[in-house]
């Protein structure tokens, strides 16, 4: 599969791995309420429309991309946003344009992460450092955490969060947000 018919997407999560929601429904009213996303995507559980405001927080690179937020007759994909929330933090990883996390002790690409990988820690090879997931710099391909905010059909650096967009989920959740990209 290429990357132009392969699924990318923006991702925002907490930068607090172990943050959760605990009330999933006013999580998506606040998300509501500040016009991120509209409303729900019919036949779907966790994926909406975006809101009005989606525009302000998501800035789209290049001079006239062409976003399509609706579903066209032919079922192509378009850019909506979908709510993950799992019981543990699940780590999530770009499958193409992929690379190697970097160790937080020595910065060090690590190699054949999958074979140094635990439920939860990555050993580095290069300096014996063994450390959580959440620690190692992913260089926004990969995120981890129990929460995730996924703006579909976004090709990495495509677009990115504005800071506001960022600030406004700290204020929801009370912890900072990050943000990665992701193709499948």
């Amino acid at each position: 599969m290429s990357l132009s018919t392969s699924r990318c997407a923006l991702y925002l999560c907490p930068k607090q791995h172990d943050f959760t929601i605990n009330d999933l429904p006013q999580f998506v009213t606040q998300l509501q309420h500040i016009g991120l996303i509209a409303a729900p995507v019919a036949g779907q559980d966790s994926g909406f429309f975006t809101g009005e405001r989606f525009l302000d927080y998501i800035a789209y690179m290049g001079c006239s991309p062409a976003i399509q937020f609706e579903a066209s007759a032919a079922g192509e994909n378009f850019c909506q946003v979908i709510i993950h929330h799992y019981d543990a933090a699940k780590l999530i990883v770009s499958q193409k344009q992929a690379r190697d996390p970097h160790c937080p002790n020595c910065n060090k690409p690590v190699k054949d992460w999958l074979s140094y990988k635990t439920e939860e820690s990555i050993s580095c090879r290069s300096c014996n450092t063994t450390a959580n997931i959440a620690d190692f710099d992913w260089r926004k391909m990969a995120g981890y955490a129990r929460v995730f905010i996924e703006i579909t059909d976004i090709f990495p650096k495509e677009a990115m969060p504005q800071q506001i967009l960022l600030d406004k989920l700290t204020g929801i959740c009370k912890t900072d947000w990050l943000y990665f990209y992701s193709c499948q």
